[in-house]
């Protein structure tokens, strides 16, 4: 538990979708499965590329990352926001969409229901699987999630779901929405802000994730003292990036999924895994299908169940 153990690494992750974009940097030219080259190359988004960032930042992030591609590998590019999971998953099996950006649970539920949907790479945040974390006060009477009824709350606006995910789903399991089981619910845009609002008292309690709590730990270690855990999740799988079937014959995925890899080594590469805050890609491990099952079980999709649209 991370109030047991030592600080890990720092930096904390935004979303995985620029940096994804990053990576065709090293691709000479793509393919698709039939060996002719693809022109433009469609890659769907399951979410916002900068929750919380408002759209006319969205919308100079997206064109921004259109330009650097098409200025470094001359391969022009659609970057398309998709209304949901479901809806960006059905696209990829027709072939609509090259590639996917999906949350991690999202893409545990989509694979169930299209079992050739794989993942190319995995986008890690200081841990290769996050968690969420409720905390407050240490002064607070709560000793579990359902002692926070009637307080208040804060859910940042980030790109990581599964918080929102979670803190939904504790709140479903105390018979009441999320709206309604808190006094009220602030939107901080910041994590470490969430936790300071936490610690000075203007909010009771927030959720954040474990490379959150272990950047407060190391920049704020007296205030982090202040704090302590109420609930915690099970691990949840991180953003993905996929593909369908046989869409990209295996050579050009191979060579997309190495430049993932190798984002971390090269300066550009850097410079985007630091502006969206992620640690780096990694390998698809061994347990993934297990944690991807896990998931299904323990958060099931609902009719509801967007991307990370707020249903509030």
């Amino acid at each position: 538990m991370i109030w047991d153990t030592p600080p890990q690494r720092s930096r904390r992750g935004r979303a995985l979708f620029g940096c994804a974009l990053a990576a065709l940097l090293v691709l000479p030219g793509l393919a698709d499965a039939q060996g002719s080259k693809v022109d433009v190359l469609h890659i769907g988004t399951s979410g916002s590329l900068t929750e919380g960032q408002g759209a006319g930042k969205e919308t100079a992030a997206l064109e921004s990352l259109r330009a650097f591609i098409k200025d470094e590998t001359g391969l022009r590019n659609e970057i398309i926001r998709q209304k949901d999971w479901r809806d960006l998953a059905d696209k990829m099996a027709k072939g609509k969409m090259h590639l996917g950006v999906f949350q991690g649970y999202e893409f545990a539920w989509a694979k169930e229901k299209h079992p050739d949907l794989k993942p190319l790479a995995l986008g890690i945040n200081v841990y290769r699987y996050p968690m969420a974390y409720v905390v407050t006060r240490r002064d607070n009477a709560a000793r579990d999630f359902a002692g926070l009824k009637g307080q208040s709350f804060s859910l940042p606006v980030t790109p990581e779901g599964y918080l929102r995910l979670f803190a939904e789903r504790q709140s479903q399991a105390n018979g009441k929405k999320l709206t309604a089981f808190f006094a009220q619910v602030a939107s901080p845009t910041n994590l470490e802000d969430a936790l300071d609002d936490v610690v000075d008292g203007k909010v009771q309690a927030t959720v954040v994730d474990r490379a959150a709590l272990e950047a407060y730990k190391r920049r704020k270690p007296g205030r982090f003292k202040q704090l302590k855990p109420v609930a915690q999740s099970q691990p949840f799988p991180p953003g993905i990036v996929a593909y369908y079937g046989s869409v990209l014959d295996e050579a050009t995925l191979q060579r997309f999924r190495q430049g993932l890899l190798e984002a971390c080594r090269k300066e550009r590469g850097q410079m985007m895994l630091t502006l969206f805050r992620l640690t780096g890609f990694d390998q698809v491990p061994d347990d993934f299908a297990k944690v991807l099952a896990e998931t299904r079980k323990a958060y099931p999709p609902t009719s509801e169940s967007g991307s990370t649209a707020r249903k509030d």
